[in-house]
């Protein structure tokens, strides 16, 4: 498999930084880990590497920045990448954008600022093994119905 992308977007430069260089360190053979400092750049970021082909397999997103807030833009990511897995870091845990974030935004973690990098790194690693997993199921499912169809001809 190719590989996937991780997406981080915070109006802050040093974590973006030093989420980067976590991510990198642990998934730096399995995905390139690329950043955003604010979610209109970060759509950009989305669509670009869509529109180039690859997989984005996680976004990674602070909840309160200028602009438009992590649950609008994990809402927004969620009707591009239904199936991706979408992460919302905050400094300021507030029950409300975590409701909006999981009703509307398909969230899969709420994180609060400071995380413990073990921890957000080991639930990382464990979504994206269920990512792949779906696709690979999803993969087998569309293989078996096209071998139904074939067999479906020849019986005809």
């Amino acid at each position: 498999m190719n590989k996937g992308y991780i997406i981080c977007v915070d109006d802050e430069i040093s974590v973006l930084e030093t989420i980067q260089q976590q991510l990198r360190n642990e998934f730096g053979e399995s995905h390139e880990v690329e950043i955003a400092s604010s979610a209109e750049e970060a759509l950009a970021l989305v669509e670009e590497i869509q529109n180039s082909g690859y997989v984005i397999e996680v976004v990674i997103a602070d909840q309160v920045m200028p602009g438009m807030k992590g649950s609008q833009f994990l809402e927004e990511v969620h009707k591009i990448l239904p199936d991706s897995i979408k992460i919302m870091l905050t400094g300021q845990a507030g029950l409300d954008s975590a409701i909006h974030a999981i009703n509307h935004g398909g969230l899969s973690r709420y994180v609060e600022k400071p995380w413990n990098t073990k921890e957000l790194t080991g639930d990382i690693r464990f979504l994206i093994e269920k990512f792949r997993q779906n696709l690979e199921n999803q993969h087998l499912i569309n293989e078996l119905s096209r071998k139904i169809q074939e067999l479906e001809k020849q019986n005809q």
